[in-house]
């Protein structure tokens, strides 16, 4: 789901619907490798056998023995048979691709207990899927036993999946190990509370502990170790997660992935894994997006995207969709990677008959895929559940859809688990690998004081030694680690930092690996050294602590393409408070949406409203100001229609939960939802009618209590509402002493004032006098886009004729302003009339 949270589904469930019968359909006989291959290419496909030809006379020359094909795997200690369906599924290439289905043997809409065998696909296709998903299994308040025989369950799967003639892949939606909560809570800092050194790290490593259990009791009959491809913390570049991009750095991120491999591999030994990196979707075919929280090819087998289709018949979701496969298939040619939509769907699953957009969803998209050379290369394309029950699958078992997915199944493109064969068979040799990288303090990552403590990782290098070096003002400094111990990974040591340093700048680090004096690596990282600017409670950010671009990604991560620039005041900027702020330039040539987020924790239960600077860029394009608080983002939507700066003050009361987030509607920010608010985020919206480009400068982000109540409005008066509304969100036209006077007229003047607070740029100029009701119906009418009434002005004191008869018919006609009798289009405008009408247009625009 491509919006300004992306692609979010429902947590895993483990549901199972009534058993169905259905019989099972033919089966294929295709292969995927010969069993001898070493070359892993794909049998030819045709429509038959041609008959065997005699046999040449005198015995048959010896077929040469293959070449071994060469891997170079995130992990060369890796077993046989891993780096064997490593080598088949990087070098599939354009001859086709595996369908993948998660949790196909757990749950289903066909049956009723898992048996491991049956399965929806299998049910309708006669195949079982040639790639099957799981998860954990845990969930978060699990003991500890209960967990550990949740791996050997999970271990269990794997091997059911094999025993089908599957792939088995997992993915972990892991709790948020600070909060206990489950893995869309993201409060806590969690993520860098579980990096090595963090406060909670030592919880990450019990929960890495309990994955060895299932990964080294997942073996085959044979005794084997059955291959895994194992794909950790996915859709990274969201926020949904507590190790989304508002929770971390790019290079914090990269710590947590790179730790991960290290401590199974290195660590616990396990080398029956294959690493997948799966951030996100929606990259229009920009590698350098995509890549920006990479961990590195030391540490990656498998580059994938997780993307579904909105509408279920977007064009624009299938040639996204094939842009960025192309993209992956080139990045994965170039760096000897493997290529895979890892998942992919109808947002929602399957509707019932007659609600689905598309009825040829499954092959529409095979087509566009398998039509590009690039995007072609993917090996292979997993959707998500079927849990059964009252949920809705993302396979088909009856229905209007059924027919494309069987046509799906029977296009010769398509791989199911019956075509999977020699996959384990591929003879390889590992290639070498080293890596380095400086794991404490991460790439981008704030040092606030010292000393700190500095731990490194390096392998497949000889080391003797490890420094690193920081320059200062006074030349540079040397700090030597320590050689690991006990099966530690680390080179460690220890940084006392210079208080003088501690000034909020940014300062580079390098890494150097040496043996005998000699030098086998560098690896350049940078911090920001000092503590984070205090803000106020309530305050999300005035941008004035910022000492460069790195010290503002520590706090601010970027979503989608766009440029961030701190704009001073002293440099001759446009800023709304204090010296700094923020401007975020975009481009929608490549993309629909892009933005900023960031972690705001606290309780904001006594404040009303959100007030924010802005400097439109008269795009017409939607911005985005989101809220996230108890797990559900809220939205707010300021004007970019003109060019003028403004104050926006966004009472909580009329924030929405975000469009995409239908199961939590009726949410509204109310006190106790606003006691416990987790992340902050700022995007622009492509519009139908916007600006392909533009840049917005944001100041002085902060929640603000209630104004108080105006003395001179009871609760009972019949405008009281409206007042409060206008004062809260548009403009406080009360004195100093609180009082509004509502049968005050309003002038001229302060008409214009209140239109260009309400739509910065609305057509108003300030008059001398008073308003009047056919100014203001004028106003009214223009903001709404100057509708057409459906008949004349009713009003026996409007002329048809008259310039304002339009706008009179309108509003009285739609019921913003009353008319009973004559309008009295001269009569003077009424403050309290202000408030009611005005906030009327506001509700009628709202839909």
């Amino acid at each position: 789901m491509m919006n300004s949270q992306s692609s979010a589904r429902p947590a895993p469930q483990r549901r199972a619907a009534d058993a169905a019968q259905t019989v099972p359909l033919s089966r294929r006989s295709f292969a995927l490798l010969g069993a001898a291959s070493a070359a892993c290419t794909l049998a030819p496909i045709s429509a038959g056998r041609a008959a065997a030809s005699p046999a040449p006379a005198g015995p048959a020359p010896a077929d040469p023995a293959p070449a071994a094909s060469e891997v170079a795997l995130a992990d060369p200690g890796a077993t046989a048979r891993t780096r064997s369906l490593f080598a088949a599924l990087r070098d599939i290439d354009a001859q086709g691709v595996l369908f993948g289905h998660q949790e196909d043997l757990s749950s289903g809409e066909t049956f009723a207990d898992p048996d491991g065998t049956s399965s929806d696909v299998a049910a309708v296709t006669g195949d079982h899927p040639a790639v099957i998903g799981f998860d954990t299994l845990e969930v978060a308040g699990m003991s500890t036993a209960d967990r550990e025989a949740r791996a050997s369950v999970l271990a269990t799967r794997f091997h059911q999946a094999h025993d089908v003639g599957a792939i088995p892949t997992m993915s972990w939606h892991l709790e948020n190990l600070v909060t206990g909560d489950d893995f869309y809570d993201t409060s806590g800092d969690a993520l860098r509370a579980v990096l090595p050194g963090g406060s909670h790290h030592a919880d990450l490593v019990a929960a890495l502990d309990r994955l060895v259990i299932a990964f080294t009791e997942a073996v085959d009959a044979e005794g084997e170790p059955i291959p895994i491809i194992f794909r950790p913390w996915h859709e990274n570049d969201g926020s949904w997660f507590w190790w989304g991009a508002a929770s971390a750095t790019a290079g914090e991120y990269a710590e947590l992935f790179r730790f991960t491999v290290e401590h199974l591999r290195d660590v616990r030994g396990v080398h029956n894994l294959l690493y997948a990196f799966s951030p996100g979707g929606g990259y229009a075919g920009d590698a350098e997006r995509y890549l920006r929280t990479y961990p590195g090819d030391a540490f990656v087998d498998v580059i994938g995207i997780d993307t579904y289709d909105d509408s279920g018949a977007s064009a624009a979701y299938r040639g996204g969709l094939t842009r960025d496969l192309a993209m992956l298939g080139t990045i994965a040619q170039e760096r000897g990677k493997i290529s895979a939509l890892t998942e992919y769907g109808i947002s929602g699953g399957v509707r019932p008959d007659g609600q689905n957009a598309s009825t040829t969803w499954f092959t529409d998209i095979l087509g566009a895929v398998t039509a590009d050379p690039a995007a072609a290369r993917t090996a292979y394309m997993m959707t998500w559940a079927n849990y059964g029950g009252d949920s809705t699958p993302y396979t088909p078992v009856d229905g209007e859809l059924l027919p494309d997915f069987v046509a799906f199944h029977a296009d010769p493109v398509t791989r199911f688990a019956d075509d999977l064969t020699g996959v384990h068979d591929v003879a390889t040799t590992a290639l070498p690998a080293a890596a380095a990288h400086l794991a404490r303090p991460a790439d981008g990552s704030r040092v606030p004081t010292g000393p700190i403590e500095l731990l490194a990782s390096v392998t497949g290098h000889a080391a003797d030694a490890v420094r690193l070096t920081v320059p200062t003002p006074d030349g540079e400094t040397t700090l030597d680690l320590a050689a690991p111990k006990d099966g530690s990974l680390w080179w460690s040591g220890s940084w006392d930092v210079p208080d003088a340093l501690l000034d909020n700048s940014t300062r580079p680090l390098t890494l150097h690996v040496l043996e005998g004096g000699t030098e086998l690596a560098a690896v350049a990282s940078a911090v920001v050294l000092g503590p984070e600017p205090e803000l106020a409670p309530g305050v999300v950010d005035d941008f004035e602590g910022y000492g460069d671009l790195t010290a503002l990604g520590r706090s601010w991560s970027q979503r989608g393409a766009n440029t961030l620039a701190l704009v001073r005041a002293d440099e001759g900027g446009v800023v709304g408070e204090g010296d700094v702020a923020l401007r975020m330039s975009y481009s929608f040539e490549s993309q629909t949406y892009t933005g900023i987020s960031r972690t705001v924790e606290g309780d904001w239960s006594s404040f009303a409203a959100l007030e924010a600077w802005i400097a439109p860029d008269a795009s017409a394009n939607l911005l985005v100001l989101q809220l996230v608080a108890d797990g559900v983002a809220f939205e707010a939507y300021p004007s970019l229609a003109g060019e003028d700066p403004f104050l926006a003050r966004l009472p909580f009361a009329d924030w929405r939960p975000a469009p995409w987030d239908t199961a939590h509607a009726e949410r509204r920010l109310d006190a106790a939802t606003l006691a416990a608010v987790t992340q902050f985020s700022i995007f622009c919206n492509a519009a139908d009618h916007g600006a392909t480009s533009g840049a917005i400068t944001v100041d002085g982000l902060r929640a603000v209590p209630a104004l108080p109540d105006a003395v001179d409005v009871p609760p009972g008066h019949r405008d009281a509402e409206a007042i409060a509304w206008l004062r809260e969100s548009v403009l406080d036209l009360a004195d100093c002493g609180h009082r509004f006077h509502p049968r005050r007229a309003v002038t001229g003047a302060e008409l214009a004032e209140v239109l260009a607070a309400y739509a910065p740029g609305a057509a108003a100029s300030a008059v001398g006098g008073v308003a009047s009701r056919a100014s203001l119906a004028q106003a009214l009418w223009s903001l709404a886009g100057s509708p057409s009434p459906q008949a004349p002005p009713a009003s026996p004191d409007v002329s048809p004729s008259a310039p304002e008869a339009e706008a009179i018919a309108w509003v009285t006609e739609v019921g913003i302003i009353e008319a009973e009798g004559r309008f009295g289009p001269r009569v003077a405008v009424r403050r309290e009339e202000l408030a009611r009408w005005l906030r009327r247009t506001d509700l009628h625009l709202r839909g």
